[in-house]
């Protein structure tokens, strides 16, 4: 197995293919860009994703098939908390569990850092984000007033425990 590719808890126990979640390489810049643009009204510039995937705090992740991009997620840590910073997949790619299996990958790698706790904001409107992330165990424990434009909507705040 490649040494970059993590292999989610997942596909060890059902023994199903699944596309590889592997960690961020240079080459993978570009389409991160493009990807965050077509997922997010509010996407980055290429200034911000340059500065994010150069903090040592910043770890992302990313799913191909292909060599295309079908997904990304860029986390953080600090001490014992995890943050989820931005999770994108391709439309098209959505319901095949490409979210899922970049947050497990993010999972195993935290727990190996000593992560107890995970925190992410994700829009109110946002039904699927939301039913995967209860599906996965998180908890909604509140809601950031007007948190984001392009359109200007609450944020609902979820923690998971993963200790």
């Amino acid at each position: 197995m490649d040494q970059n590719i993590l292999e989610s808890p997942r596909q060890k126990e059902s023994g199903k293919k699944e596309m590889p979640v592997r960690f961020y390489e240079e080459r993978d810049f570009s389409q991160i860009v493009s990807l965050d643009r077509i997922c997010f009204s509010s996407a980055w510039n290429e200034k911000s994703w340059r500065e994010s995937l150069m903090m040592e705090q910043y770890q992302c992740y990313v799913l191909e098939e292909e060599e295309q991009l079908k997904g990304f997620l860029l986390t953080s840590a600090a001490l014992d908390e995890g943050e989820i910073l931005k999770i994108g997949v391709m439309p098209e790619e959505r319901g095949r569990s490409c979210g899922g299996s970049l947050l497990l990958a993010a999972f195993e790698q935290w727990k190996k850092q000593g992560v107890e706790s995970i925190f992410l904001e994700v829009r109110d409107s946002n039904q699927a984000a939301r039913r995967l992330y209860e599906k996965l165990g998180f908890e909604k424990l509140g809601i950031r007033k007007r948190y984001y434009s392009h359109p200007t909507e609450d944020a609902l705040i979820y923690r998971k425990v993963i200790r």
